[in-house]
């Protein structure tokens, strides 16, 4: 009898990630198997439930984005490593739009809130990497650190970019969308960093 072809932990990932571009919140391990070839014992032998499956291909590509945060803000301008920051957005989402469409089927508060007990130590730290970034980035644009300098710097870098690219991730990314974070990014970089009744 031939036996079931074998797939590394990434392909499998893959066809995840595949089939959340394809069907969104609605993809199932069914989908998942069919995009492989493969019976669905493969896949709960590696994952044990749709959620363990699901949520390691999101926090994969969650750590697909982080990886370029720090190469995008190398330049000496810390203005200028806000901007670069928050244009990482869209060019991710043009290069990557599998997972950056992945990368919207969890929420991260409800992942910790109720996800599987499997994936916690992963959720806990998962984003260590992007607090940190956005700390320096606000070190580096003030000289200090204050609570509303760090709201300014998230909402230049994340919070901004995000809204603007969110309704089409999973799209084409057309280039104005880079001038719109641009411009925005730039503007909210340039407030100070003391709250104002």
């Amino acid at each position: 009898m031939p036996r079931s072809p074998s797939f590394t932990h990434d392909q499998i990932l893959d066809a995840a990630r595949d089939a959340a571009f394809e069907h969104w919140r609605s993809a199932t391990v069914g989908h998942v198997t069919a995009l492989l070839g493969a019976p669905s014992g493969s896949i709960y032998h590696r994952f044990a439930s749709r959620d363990v499956l699901f949520g390691s291909a999101w926090i994969r590509s969650i750590r697909a984005f982080q990886a370029g945060l720090t190469p995008a803000a190398e330049t000496g301008d810390p203005i200028e490593a806000i901007v670069r920051t928050a244009l990482w957005i869209p060019e991710f989402c043009r290069r990557h739009p599998r997972d950056a469409r992945m990368m919207t089927v969890f929420r991260y508060a409800d992942l910790v809130a109720t996800g599987p007990p499997q994936l916690q130590e992963e959720l806990r730290h998962l984003n260590d990497p992007v607090l940190d970034h956005l700390r320096r980035l606000t070190e580096r644009r003030y000289g200090r650190i204050t609570p509303h300098g760090l709201e300014v710097v998230t909402l230049a870098c994340h919070d901004s970019p995000y809204g603007i690219v969110r309704p089409i991730i999973g799209e084409r990314i057309p280039a104005w969308i880079d001038d719109a974070v641009r411009v925005t990014s730039t503007a909210l970089a340039h407030l100070d960093d003391t709250a104002h009744p």
